[in-house]
């Protein structure tokens, strides 16, 4: 598939402001287990290309650009990055200085407590490849696909099953899982690179550079539209506080955990100071106009550079604003 006609996608989009993001960035290729990191050379590729293509700037600045109803003059989209893996500082920032590109880093908090946690999707991930059966609350899931774990009965995947979880039970199911697969002896198989996140000093450096933002993902990247509201006000305020802490600098900008919120969520993070709201795809009709949250499009893994430029392209016209 080669790059010549990719923008024509574009062109049949009537609004020119996109947000594009990663998860990690990893030197060794690790979508044999899962699908959320790039490489180093396919990420310095992308970004070359974004840079050649759009103007890129800021989240804050994209948000107030929103607010103000202005359109831009070029084709413009911002960059971040989900979670708070280490590998955004170890891999991706150089990158991203290098070529002076303005990203925001939205963290899941629970890396400042506690940076040995282990995403629970990531927990999934490690236990789907080291187990002949993957069994859940005495649910069996099948292994389907290279990634899926599903529940024929139930009509459910494992990651819909536990993004479904009270916060409660769902600590307590994965701390069973990790227990009972025995899977951090297992891990140390497995590249720190893909799984680790940042520590307090890690977060402070990253934060740091001039190119860096820093937004809240939530403290336990929970669904927090999923959960009760008592439990999603806590878990945005104590992710605000620490990360609020850790950098010195406010924390207006949130990133919803799988793009899962409800009216009432986005009114409780308003009320908290999270004014820049982001999700992954709106959830009610009214969001298009609600200039509190913006929506976004994520950059694939699994596939070709040709195909994530022209997906790319295609996604200005149901994502843009």
């Amino acid at each position: 598939m080669k790059l010549n006609a990719e923008h024509l996608f574009r062109l049949i989009a009537q609004k020119k402001g996109l947000n594009i993001f990663y998860h990690g960035v990893v030197k060794q290729d690790s979508t044999s287990i899962f699908p959320r990191h790039i490489t180093t050379s396919q990420f310095e590729q992308h970004i070359k290309y974004l840079k050649r293509k759009f103007n890129i700037i800021s989240m804050h600045e994209m948000f107030e650009m929103y607010k103000e109803n202005i359109t831009p003059d070029k084709w413009t989209i911002t960059v971040s990055f989900d979670d708070g893996y280490a590998n955004n500082l170890e891999n991706a920032l150089e990158i991203i200085e290098k070529h002076k590109v303005k990203t925001t880093f939205f963290i899941s908090s629970i890396c400042i407590e506690n940076p040995d946690h282990i995403m629970w999707s990531d927990v999934l991930s490690f236990i789907r490849i080291y187990s002949p059966q993957v069994i859940i609350d005495n649910i069996e899931f099948e292994k389907i696909g290279k990634f899926g774990l599903y529940n024929k009965e139930l009509d459910v995947t494992a990651s819909d099953f536990i993004k479904k979880l009270s916060p409660e039970k769902r600590e307590k199911t994965l701390e069973r899982m990790i227990s009972n697969h025995q899977l951090l002896k297992k891990m140390k198989s497995i590249p720190k690179e893909y799984w680790k996140l940042l520590d307090s000093n890690q977060l402070k450096e990253l934060a740091s550079s001039e190119f860096v933002d820093i937004g809240s993902h939530g403290h336990l990247h929970y669904n927090l539209g999923n959960i009760a509201l008592v439990a999603a006000i806590e878990d945005m305020k104590k992710s605000k506080q620490l990360l609020s802490n850790a950098i010195n600098q406010n924390i207006d900008l949130l990133s919803y955990p799988d793009g899962s919120y409800t009216k009432a969520v986005m009114d409780a993070a308003e009320n908290l100071g999270y004014t820049k709201q982001v999700a992954v795809n709106y959830k009610h009709t009214t969001d298009d106009d609600d200039k509190r949250i913006i929506n976004r499009w994520g950059v694939s893994s699994t596939t070709t550079f040709e195909t994530i430029a022209f997906t790319l392209n295609k996604a200005f016209i149901k994502n843009s604003f």
